[in-house]
């Protein structure tokens, strides 16, 4: 007969875990906070909330290559994949800048982080590696991906981790699940489900008390569940605000949570009454604009006709953004884009009819956005991949050791491993 074990978390590691422990005859429990499952994984559906006319993604919304765990969940769910194919311009004072993206220096920065020999975090190595002004477009591509694509902290990310995963990027391509990302999620649930899973909804993890091979959860209004084993799936945003309570307390593991990066972003979701990007956007592609505006990152839908652009903030100009009251994140929004367009701003405000603003900082059951490499997070990871007297057990994308670090296809792997590694030991 199977262990029972609680899983705390349904997002993608948790639902993965689940279902892999499940399969494996142990009983499972899932304890989610939010309204929904999911996570970092967000579709709002048509005439949801914002008021779209098509399914919008808050979270996530790539597959960022031959993924095997996610394109093979695709695959069992029945959902298409819709290649990205995609143009990426700069724009600088409205006009297309014709500079390249990662500066003419751009190999030289590789060629040297892949030289050192004691990690540093990135601010301090193009302090001393590439000081002066010939640098500084070079220092302004390598801050803007890390803070961007990454949502590092210049003065805590690990060169070496950023090292590893520039130098490895390609040409993969990449996909949109057709419908949203949420129908993978709500296919895996379900599939829990009918292998046994208690799947609970709206059910915050207050304190975990616990002993070897016993441990008891209780959840905001005093319920408890009982259970001889715990993962922990929640975000590192959540564990690092010490949201959930551990009787005895876990030192050594929160002591790692501390050392590793966790980065946010403001994601927001704009749909106007026609498409106004012209002929930057060429027929068929996602385009993709990176600019000097309040709100520097946009990128529209493939198909010509859709009017929704998506953008993201992070870094200092989200905090700048977080400062504004509602209505002025929405008109800092418009006026970036009227600056990238050249269109006039009470022209998109007139036409804009639905939008979203989703700071991922505050929303509860996440805190935040996804994890970055410090120097020296392999070690912290290594504490927490260790399970606690066999009884507590942590996953997560944060806890992801592998090429694509800060994915989705990272927090399934982190799940998967979990429930493997339980399963050897049963």
């Amino acid at each position: 007969m199977g262990r029972s074990i609680i899983i705390i978390g349904a997002g993608a590691a948790g639902l993965q875990a689940a279902r892999r422990l499940s399969s494996a005859g142990h009983q499972v429990t899932i304890l989610e906070s939010a309204r929904q499952p999911g996570g970092r994984i967000l579709t709002f559906p048509a005439g949801g909330i914002g008021g779209f006319s098509q399914p919008v993604e808050g979270g996530a919304e790539f597959i960022h290559g031959e993924l095997p765990l996610s394109l093979g969940l695709a695959r069992e769910a029945g959902v298409p994949l819709h290649p990205v194919d995609s143009h990426m311009i700069r724009v600088q004072g409205g006009k297309k800048d014709q500079r390249e993206f990662m500066s003419k220096d751009w190999p030289l920065l590789l060629k040297r982080m892949g030289m050192l020999r004691e990690d540093k975090p990135l601010a301090d190595f193009l302090a001393t590696d590439f000081p002066g002004p010939e640098y500084a477009l070079l220092r302004d591509s390598a801050c803007r991906m890390a803070e961007g694509y990454d949502l590092a902290d210049m003065h805590t990310v690990s060169t070496l981790s950023l090292y590893r995963e520039w130098a490895a990027e390609g040409e993969e391509e990449e996909f949109r699940p057709e419908g949203g990302y949420r129908r993978l999620i709500d296919w895996l649930a379900e599939v829990c489900r009918q292998q046994g899973c208690r799947l609970r909804l709206d059910t915050q993890v207050v304190t975990v008390r616990w002993k070897r091979g016993q441990v008891a959860v209780e959840v905001s209004g005093g319920e408890v569940f009982s259970a001889e084993q715990l993962v922990v799936t929640v975000s590192l945003g959540v564990l690092k605000a010490g949201s959930i309570g551990f009787s005895p307390d876990i030192p050594l593991q929160r002591e790692a949570i501390g050392r590793l990066g966790y980065g946010s972003v403001v994601k927001v979701l704009l749909e106007f009454d026609a498409p106004f990007w012209g002929e930057r956007k060429k027929a068929g592609q996602t385009l993709f604009i990176l600019s000097d505006q309040e709100c520097p990152t946009w990128w529209t839908q493939a198909a010509d006709e859709n009017t929704l652009i998506t953008g993201w903030i992070s870094g200092e100009r989200m905090r700048a953004f977080q400062r504004l009251e509602k209505e002025a994140r929405i008109d800092s929004c418009l006026r970036s884009l009227a600056a990238i367009f050249l269109v006039g701003v009470e022209v998109l405000r007139q036409a804009l009819r639905a939008s979203l603003v989703m700071d991922w900082e505050t929303a509860p059951s996440v805190h935040g956005g996804y994890s970055f490499d410090t120097v020296g997070a392999s070690d912290a990871r290594a504490v927490l991949s260790k399970p606690v007297e066999e009884t507590l057990y942590f996953a997560g994308e944060g806890l992801y050791e592998g090429d694509v670090p800060g994915t989705v296809e990272a927090a399934f792997c982190s799940g998967v491993t979990i429930a493997d590694k339980i399963i050897a030991q049963s």
